[in-house]
């Protein structure tokens, strides 16, 4: 599903867990529809409306919110991994983001292990948790969202 994000699409991949009793079932998204009907059309309003108790508007979505098959979800995460795999070896600027990494075989990024451990070493300490506040257990009802 494409969910637009703020003005950026920000794409959800529909899995299943191999060790799942239906995963030998689900094949590709009609799988979906047939094995678990209503599946889709749940998650879709979940998404639409989850940010709605934090004041914000319904999510809108890319395709009229239809969850698109297995060919192109992997073309979407093929090149979703091709533009990470660009960052991550400098072919394209990367603007305020910060690139450092201890994993990437060939990065000009890579940095040794205790340089990335120094970092996180002057962060300031987390503090003690806070207690929680009771508006945590209030309930949101959502009516006629277009």
């Amino acid at each position: 599903m494409a969910m637009i994000d703020e003005g950026e699409t920000d794409w959800k991949i529909i899995a299943i867990d191999v060790t799942d009793p239906l995963a030998n079932e689900m094949n590709d998204i009609e799988d979906v529809n047939e094995h678990m009907p209503g599946f889709l059309q749940a998650t879709h309003e979940w998404f639409k409306i989850y940010k709605i108790p934090d004041g914000k508007p319904a999510n809108k979505f890319a395709f009229n919110g239809e969850a698109k098959n297995k060919k192109f979800a992997t073309d979407v995460i093929a090149k979703t991994h091709q533009q990470w795999q660009a960052l991550v070896s400098k072919t394209v600027e990367c603007g305020n983001l910060s690139c450092e990494n201890v994993g990437v075989a060939g990065s000009p990024y890579l940095i040794p292990q205790q340089d990335a451990s120094a970092e996180v070493d002057k962060a300031t300490p987390p503090a003690a948790a806070l207690p929680i506040p009771p508006e945590v257990d209030k309930w949101h009802y959502v009516k006629n969202v277009e």
